[in-house]
């Protein structure tokens, strides 16, 4: 619970930095307007005391409450205030405090009520705001922006900061953003931070148990654009932004990074981890016609040990990479999914290998998995729409329909053989009852199986019976190919339903 607090106060953070290094305009006033425009326009209700001096307009108390979320959550966001200071030659300055004082007061759906208190300190903050109303430039710079949590209080009783605590720090950090005001509001923004660090660490308060988890980033960057509509749509309702006209995407990337995750109980450590990477990179794409993640990660390494680990344990990877790529809208149409991960050169130490093979029979060869899936398909309802959850918990839903396959590849590698493959296959989704009927076929290739068996046989790891059936199955669905210890096979469905293996057909 502690967490879904922390998590929304960073959010809502986030949300309120994009909103106010997005707006700007010539006077102090315009900027504050925009400001508060683009908050309603997604919903917020917004209200603050106002004051003015000179070129100077002074906004103390400001309060947004987010609408509802429709499952019995609530969220009101305060923040102690900010200046806009006009310079006299069409631009304007945002100034922040050297401490910004934040309060959210959040309620989950399960009916428990946060009150937390964060600090945000920053550094030599310097942010301005060129351009003319409709067309705007904010560039902004900070030698250090930090997020401290300082106070917790949940359901009326004080949460000790010994037994909870987070802090974001982030060092030479500077960006821009550029907001152009049309027929929707789109933003372009670009930031990068020399150095990033956040920690985070809770105490079981009905027990003795402790976690504790920090990590620091190198050269971390964000590119990104969206477009919101300028109407105002319930913010809670992302079904009906999208079809508003909302779209987002946005990518980061490091250069390098570490973690440390430590747990302990009863004063003893039952888990500590430590990983670390030479960077990688996070990517999100949100349309109308989709939802799209996709990350990639080098030299990544994790070592953890422990009381509930048997011994030390090692692991490295070369790279890894992940894509994921689904509807969310419904539609009668087929529409495009994708999914693919990959962990290329997997290998681990020889501490783990000597517990299952000290007499060192099988290759260490590192191991690799590659899977990539796309294909077509139908989605029977709005997965984002507030009412999905009641949607899907009806009697005998139907989420979607399967339309076509692509396995595009598909590679394991490991212990010295080889499975490759790849197929297409469409399915038919006119039957009244039962799953659709699939059409299409698959080429397989296994290099080294057998040596595998033998030698897992011979460590007796594998019973031989069930190596003999395994062999008899092989023998049932592949033929031998041109080089020693090589098998292949073609599985095919036909329009009548009928399973072939190399033509020949097995159901």
């Amino acid at each position: 619970m502690i967490f879904f607090g922390i998590r929304t106060a960073l959010g809502m953070t986030a949300s309120l930095a994009l909103a106010g290094v997005a707006q700007a305009d010539v006077t102090a006033q315009d900027v504050w307007g925009d400001w508060q425009a683009y908050m309603a326009g997604v919903g917020y209700e917004m209200t603050s005391e106002e004051s003015r001096s000179g070129d100077t307009l002074s906004v103390e108390n400001i309060q947004m409450t987010a609408p509802d979320l429709g499952d019995d959550s609530s969220m009101v966001m305060r923040l102690s205030g900010l200046e806009f200071r006009e310079n006299g030659d069409g631009s304007v300055n945002v100034i922040y405090p050297e401490t910004l004082a934040i309060n959210l007061l959040l309620s989950d759906p399960s009916g428990t009520d946060f009150d937390i208190d964060l600090e945000v300190r920053a550094g030599d903050m310097d942010m301005v705001v060129t351009g003319v109303p409709t067309d705007m430039k904010n560039t902004y710079a900070a030698d250090t922006l930090e997020m401290v949590l300082t106070d917790v209080t949940m359901d009326d009783e004080d949460i000790d900061l010994d037994d909870v605590a987070g802090r974001l720090v982030m060092s030479d950090l500077s960006g821009t953003t550029q907001s152009i005001v049309g027929g929707k509001r789109v933003y372009d923004q670009k930031m990068r931070a020399a150095k990033t660090s956040y920690e985070i660490k809770f105490a079981d308060p009905e027990g003795t148990g402790t976690f504790a988890f920090n990590s620091d980033i190198d050269d971390l960057t964000f590119s990104g654009s969206s477009a919101l509509p300028l109407a105002v749509v319930q913010a809670s309702d992302m079904s009906a932004l999208l079809n508003a006209g909302m779209t987002a995407d946005g990518r980061f990337g490091y250069s390098r990074g570490s973690s440390n995750m430590r747990i302990e109980e009863d004063g003893t450590e039952a888990l500590l981890a430590e990983t670390s990477s030479s960077g990688g990179t996070l990517g999100v794409e949100m349309t109308a016609d989709g939802l799209a993640y996709s990350g990639t990660q080098d030299d990544f390494k994790i070592s953890a040990s422990g009381s509930e680990l048997p011994l030390p344990m090692d692991f490295n990877m070369v790279s890894a990479a992940f894509n994921l790529a689904m509807p969310v809208q419904k539609s009668d149409d087929p529409q495009d999914f994708a999914l693919g991960f990959s962990f290329n050169d997997f290998s681990m130490s020889e501490t783990l290998w000597s517990m299952f093979d000290p007499s060192q029979q099988l290759p260490r060869d590192p191991a690799t998995l590659v899977l990539d899936l796309a294909g077509k398909a139908r989605l029977l309802f709005d997965f984002l729409d507030p009412s999905a959850a009641t949607v899907a918990a009806s009697p005998g839903f139907t989420p979607g329909e399967l339309d076509a396959l692509d396995i595009n590849r598909l590679q394991i590698s490991l212990a010295g053989a080889e499975l490759t493959g790849e197929g297409a296959f469409t399915f038919d989704n006119s039957a009244p009852v039962g799953p659709p009927q699939p059409i299409g076929a698959a080429d397989l290739k296994l290099v080294g199986g057998n040596t595998l068996l033998d030698r897992l046989v011979e460590m007796g790891l594998l019973p031989q019976d069930q190596a003999m059936g395994a062999r008899m199955m092989m023998g049932l669905l592949a033929v031998p190919g041109d080089a020693p210890d090589t098998l292949t096979s073609k599985i095919e469905v036909n329009d009548q339903g009928h399973v072939l293996a190399n033509g020949q057909r097995i159901q």
